[in-house]
């Protein structure tokens, strides 16, 4: 935690309210997103109790699973959550638009991409089972599911991928997103209770926070978020309303079934649906915030993965492998590694609260211009002129960033760039020189604008820039030591690895 992000807490801890760490929302919020509030048995690993889904504040549909340990029941739901889904997903995939991406010919790629947004990192891990449990299910043969069950499970392992890349908004928490803009009085685990931490944002009328934030920690008056429920609600209401169920059917009474079946959906239902309203009301304050500006150019990436993906299930693509191999696990590694630097570099950019945060601990700079070189020209070794002015910037901010890094400024055109030459500590003070090295136009004489002025105040901080893709070795190359029979997919059953949790038998 950095020195501003420290002081905003304590901040927040002092006067006992949420204090914003950020101008924009860094994250895309969609016009229509689908929220999904998943619930699962406590104590039964992937075992789905309910969930409670719709993309509008005031039509949620409720699914309950009656007897969670049930196979037949479990992929019962899991085909009406999929139908749902898949609908919502499809929805997205009417309308397509050319574009030209670099290094390729002209392509098209839809306009639209699904969101799907729940509670917290818990939510995002019950999808995560889910669709690890349902991608390898057989829909012939002996326990066979419907294909809405596979293809449920293909595209919520492919949104789970996706959340695990900074920057992107097809699959977000709730309490990730509150959490990425105030900052609270409380710890980064208890921030993950979407009914504390709205309580420090906004405590419902008539409370404080002190007593918003004590009744989040009462099951009784907050239920839990999910997507476990709480021991003593399972212990006390949900046990005996299952063993009804069960009782009934087994005695084959079908009026007991149906009313001991409507008393556990009205009982999940009372459970579920203060979480229901929390999403709702954190999803209209955030959208109060205004979106900043490099997040449309992270939802065209989110466009191009979502227009591949849809592609590659149109040609029939196999579900995604249990384990990645080695060398998906490096390119994976690169991926996610390199969408970290972006997403940071983006939101330093675009906000000023972010950017001092970045200041405070040396990885960016503000000052002034304390001496210039505006028409300096070098000579390349083709004998080419080329402007390369060179500034002085003093400023007071620590500067931790090594000379031959390349900088960009929120103070300068879009095109800018800067090259660090040295940084020599002058008292309390640091002077930093930097050369330009582009965004000055193709003359020898930089255009208007491009160099900063004498006495002019800029901010620097390091550029994430373009770099090729990393060249991993040939699957042959490998040594031993990083081939496994995972490497291999004749080797390897999907159908028996998925039966570790949903097995082929009660």
């Amino acid at each position: 935690m950095s020195k501003v992000s420290a002081m905003a807490h304590l901040e927040a801890m002092e006067q006992m309210r949420a204090v914003p760490l950020t101008v924009f929302r860094h994250r895309r919020l969609s016009i229509k997103p689908l929220v999904i509030v998943p619930l699962t048995m406590a104590g039964e690993a992937g075992a789905p109790l309910a969930a409670m889904i719709g993309t509008s504040r005031t039509a949620p549909k409720l699914l309950v699973v009656d007897q969670p340990r049930n196979r037949d029941q479990r992929f019962a739901f899991a085909a009406d959550l999929g139908r749902i889904v898949m609908d919502y997903i499809d929805s997205h995939r009417l309308h397509r638009r050319d574009v030209t991406s670099r290094g390729e010919g002209p392509t098209s790629r839809y306009v639209e991409a699904p969101q799907i947004l729940v509670p917290n990192l818990g939510g995002i891990k019950a999808l995560t089972d889910l669709g690890r449990m349902c991608r390898f299910r057989k829909t012939e043969g002996a326990y066979s599911v419907p294909l809405v069950v596979p293809q449920l499970g293909m595209w919520l392992t492919f949104l789970a991928e996706t959340a695990e890349q900074a920057g992107t908004s097809m699959l977000l928490p709730v309490t990730g997103m509150l959490a990425e803009h105030w900052a609270t009085g409380q710890s980064a685990t208890e921030d993950q209770n979407l009914a504390s931490i709205m309580g420090w944002i906004a405590p419902p009328e008539g409370l404080s926070v002190e007593q918003a934030i004590t009744d989040a920690e009462n099951p009784a008056v907050c239920p839990p978020a999910g997507p476990a429920t709480s021991p003593e609600f399972d212990k006390t209401c949900l046990a005996p309303a299952i063993k009804r169920f069960d009782d009934a059917r087994a005695r084959g009474d079908a009026a007991a079934t149906a009313t001991a079946e409507a008393d556990l959906r009205e009982l999940i239902g009372e459970q579920i649906k203060p979480t229901w309203r929390l999403m709702w009301a954190a999803v209209s304050l955030l959208r109060a915030v205004a979106e900043a500006p490099r997040t449309t150019a992270r939802f065209e990436r989110d466009l191009a993965s979502f227009t591949a993906y849809s592609d590659r299930q149109d040609d029939g693509a196999l579900p995604q492998r249990k384990r990645d191999a080695a060398i998906g696990a490096a390119r994976r590694l690169s991926r996610l590694e390199r969408a970290q630097a972006d997403f940071e570099a983006d939101m330093a950019f675009d906000d000023p609260l972010v950017l001092a945060d970045r200041r405070s601990i040396g990885e960016a700079f503000a000052g002034v211009v304390t001496a210039a070189e505006p028409d300096r020209v070098v000579t390349r070794a083709n004998n080419r002129r080329v402007p390369r002015p060179r500034i002085t910037v003093t400023t007071a901010d620590p500067v931790r960033v090594a000379p031959g890094v390349t900088l960009i400024s929120p103070s300068m055109p879009n095109n800018h760039k800067a090259l660090i030459i040295s940084s020599v500590p002058d008292g309390e003070s640091t002077r930093v020189v930097v050369e330009i090295c582009g965004g000055m136009g193709r003359s020898v004489v930089p255009q208007k604008g491009s160099v900063p002025a004498l006495g002019q105040r800029i901010t620097y901080l390091p550029d994430p820039g373009w770099r090729p893709t990393p060249v991993f070795p040939e699957q042959d190359s490998l040594p031993w030591t990083h081939s496994s029979l995972a490497d291999d997919d004749s080797d390897t059953n999907p159908e028996d690895d998925a039966a570790e949790e949903w097995g082929n038998a009660d």
